[in-house]
């Protein structure tokens, strides 16, 4: 399963999220390689069992040695993040070249936030709600990765050429 279709799934079960990273990104414009989606999600109840749902459909198993049913309770995502500093919920294919999908479990921007100022992509007949380039510049900014800095200077050169 290939990232749009896996975009289609959690679109076709009404998942409530907001594309971030790298597909964000190339999605605002920079022509950029990814190989996963990174998605920030509602994590109320009923959207994580839609969410998980999805992923079981896709053949997704956590990164980590617990099940996928984990995902569905906050408190033990709030201590793995407490305790282990975990920032996202990893999803993948047994298969190698198959879909990747990262669930920010602590992103710097809050979703109520990114839903809010998402802007929606048409991809084919998909839309596609990706986080706005300032939260994409906001949670990309401090982590040390040279891939980040790149992205950020990218968008900004995206927003300079969209103002007016």
């Amino acid at each position: 399963m290939g990232l749009f279709e896996l975009i289609k799934l959690l679109s076709d079960a009404r998942v409530d999220y907001v594309v971030v990273g790298g597909l964000a990104v190339a999605l605002h414009g920079y022509r950029r390689l990814t190989m996963d989606v990174d998605i920030v999600a509602a994590m109320d109840a009923a959207n994580l069992e839609r969410l998980i749902g999805c992923a079981k459909a896709a053949g997704l198993r956590p990164v980590i040695p617990v099940d996928i049913d984990a995902l569905a309770k906050p408190e033990l995502i709030a201590q793995w993040h407490r305790e282990k500093g975990m920032l996202a919920f990893g999803l993948r294919s047994p298969d190698a070249m198959a879909a990747i999908m990262d669930v920010m479990v602590a992103p710097v921007v809050p979703f109520a936030e990114l839903k809010r100022d998402a802007a929606v992509i048409d991809v084919g007949m998909l839309k596609v709600p990706i986080a706005s380039i300032d939260h994409l510049i906001a949670m990309k900014t401090g982590t040390g990765r040279s891939k980040d800095a790149v992205d950020i200077e990218e968008l900004r050169k995206i927003q300079a050429e969209e103002s007016p």
